[in-house]
């Protein structure tokens, strides 16, 4: 607990001065993958090895990871600019791989061993290490904000493939937001939507924070292992899923930024996800 604890108050003190230039922002990806990535190798560090090395290792690697991740969100920023959804898969495709780099610094592995995708509750991983490369499971918190977004709305199809997000119309009408994000889907009203692609960017930003975390999963590697050498039912369950812990700090970082904020504009999330979004035409 303590080692999350030391990665989400890092994280939320850079993140509250990290939007204001591309090099402060670079400066927020570029340690706080490096801490996920330094923590996480000495928690996974093996027998033999020197702590220090170790975490020296995670540290660089997460923070090279780190690097992808803001260039992933920049590249974001040109659709934001421009609406052109040819921009999107590459971001998407970026901030996976950097994010891929961290959660291999994280459970101190090389920086190429194991690479991952998550579309909606998706988890596709190719691992090179492993005699069985390819293994798909399922992400269950990401798998509660899909059927959330069919309950309360409707499938953008077009949209979804464009982004590879799941993206669904909604007519709630809510007075607080015209578009919203929960755990990695995003929903938007319909009636007062428009097409604004800069609002699409701002959401696919909190859908990267979700992701951003993801590297902490690593962190229970060895428990988990442990637990299913002992239990079938875990271990069945680690088959066909893959328990996103990831958006319980999230949420969890989310909600600690709104107490310390004035109002959710001066939230620490919502101030990234602001910075990366520019007005279609501007």
């Amino acid at each position: 607990m303590k080692y999350f604890l030391t990665v989400l108050v890092l994280m939320a003190a850079l993140s509250g001065r990290a939007q204001n230039s591309d090099g402060q922002a670079a400066v927020y990806n570029i340690v706080s993958g490096g801490v996920m990535g330094g923590i996480g190798a000495m928690i996974n560090k093996r027998p033999g090895e020197k702590t220090f090395k170790v975490f020296l290792k995670g540290a660089s690697q997460g923070a090279v990871g780190g690097y992808v991740v803001f260039e992933s969100k920049r590249l974001l920023r040109n659709f934001s600019r421009t609406g052109d959804y040819a921009y999107v898969w590459p971001s998407r495709i970026l901030n996976s791989a950097g994010n891929s780099m961290v959660r291999n610094a994280a459970s101190n592995r090389d920086l190429w061993e194991r690479w991952h995708i998550n579309i909606g509750f998706n988890h596709f991983e190719y691992d090179l290490k492993r005699e069985r490369k390819f293994r798909y499971r399922i992400l269950p918190f990401a798998l509660a904000g899909v059927t959330e977004g069919f309950v309360k709305g409707s499938l953008d199809m077009e949209k979804s493939l464009l982004t590879g997000h799941f993206i669904f119309r909604s007519r709630e009408n809510s007075p607080d937001y015209i578009a919203q994000t929960f755990v990695n889907s995003i929903k938007y009203d319909e009636d007062h939507y428009e097409e604004r692609p800069s609002l699409i960017a701002h959401e696919i930003v909190h859908a990267y924070q979700y992701e951003g975390y993801f590297a902490f999963n690593s962190f229970l590697d060895k428990p988990i292992a442990k637990i299913e050498e002992n239990n079938g039912l875990v271990s069945l369950y680690g088959t066909f899923f893959y328990t996103d812990f990831n958006y319980l700090v999230f949420s969890g970082g989310y909600g600690l930024a709104n107490i310390f904020s004035d109002s959710i504009f001066d939230n620490i999330y919502e101030k990234e996800a602001n910075y990366y979004e520019e007005f279609y035409g501007r």
